[in-house]
């Protein structure tokens, strides 16, 4: 008898010292979400430029309405004498069309009609030394009397280039002027058949020195 109370105690030791599974070892292992895919770096945003390309001013001859002297107008930096009187010299980045002050000297293309075609401005007495597609040629002297070759468009834009031609009016031939509306009060109006950077013949009236 005592070794059969021996045997069911040892048993019962061995049930009670046995370690119980816990629900949380017997759940399944809880499934992890699913990872986004990776998006791609969005591209940064392209820099704004912080330079500012200079815009070359010239110190250029115009006809002014203002008399010699006048403070008005701070882009004069000097006056000079011209055959049509006191001549300002005024720094600009491009020819003031339509201008209160500063007047332009205009070149005006026509048609065989006699129609405008085009108009440009110019300098005071710029020479006239090209005429290619929409652009005209002039040659000018700043207020240090040096010389600058430009071409010019009908808004007035300037950009230097380098030509060395002679005045289209020594190598043209000179034609009768029609009744244009841009010289209708002048006496000073000349007209030429000139021939363009591209070969074709085109009809051009500007204004000559007062003499």
């Amino acid at each position: 008898m005592r070794v059969l109370a021996v045997c069911c105690l040892a048993a019962l030791t061995a049930a009670c010292s046995k370690t119980p599974e816990t629900p949380a070892a017997q759940a399944p292992a809880a499934t992890a979400p699913a990872a986004k895919p990776a998006q791609a770096a969005e591209a940064p945003a392209p820099a704004t430029p912080t330079a500012t390309v200079a815009t070359t001013q010239y110190a250029l001859p115009f006809t002014s309405q203002a008399e010699e002297g006048a403070p008005d107008d701070p882009r004069i930096v000097r006056w000079g004498e011209g055959p049509c009187g006191a001549t300002p010299y005024a720094r600009v980045t491009s020819i003031p069309l339509d201008d209160k002050s500063l007047l332009a000297d205009y070149v005006v293309e026509f048609d065989k009609t006699g129609r405008e075609l085009r108009r440009w401005g110019k300098p005071y007495e710029a020479d006239v030394i090209g005429l290619e597609g929409d652009w005209l040629r002039v040659r000018a002297k700043d207020s240090d009397e040096k010389s600058h070759e430009f071409r010019i468009d009908v808004a007035g834009r300037i950009e230097a280039v380098a030509d060395k031609a002679q005045p289209l009016a020594d190598r043209s031939k000179m034609i009768d002027c029609p009744k244009l509306p841009t010289f209708a009060e002048s006496d000073y109006e000349q007209c030429y058949d000139v021939t363009d950077a591209a070969g074709a013949q085109r009809r051009l009236a500007y204004e000559g020195v007062c003499a």
